[in-house]
């Protein structure tokens, strides 16, 4: 069993469920018809921690936020970024066959996208697993 596989799958479901201005378009493979706003998970990077007495993955990954609005500049994007900090960060995610995993948030950057209108927030991440 992947880590970070389901702990992805455990995300995408925690933030679909009514946490951020987005809704339910919170994806994995954005749809080439997306409706903004919308979350992207990108960035997974997975690194093996062993101690004397565990193996751990740590892994890392992003959660971007990206938003197409009316409202000037990053409010909507940096709106959704507060969101998503409030959802995962310190919040115990229950994972079959992995010890509670607890993402702790790290540091978000904001970007304007070359079209120069959409705006994208990337808030990072790290999570410790432990297999059962």
């Amino acid at each position: 069993m992947n880590a970070s596989l389901e702990l992805q799958r455990v995300i995408i479901a925690a933030l679909q469920g009514g946490a951020t201005d987005a809704g339910s378009r919170v994806y994995d493979n954005v749809p080439p018809d997306v409706v903004f706003p919308y979350i992207a998970l990108t960035g997974w990077q997975e690194i093996q921690v062993d101690t004397d007495c565990l193996t751990l993955d740590e892994i890392f990954f992003d959660v971007q936020c990206y938003s197409l609005s009316a409202i000037p500049g990053r409010v909507e994007a940096a709106t959704l970024a507060a969101q998503v900090k409030a959802a995962l960060h310190n919040v115990d995610l229950v994972i079959a066959g992995f010890c509670t995993v607890t993402p702790e948030y790290r540091s978000t950057l904001y970007f304007v996208e070359p079209d120069g209108l959409t705006r994208r927030a990337v808030v990072n991440f790290k999570a410790l697993v432990d297999a059962e």
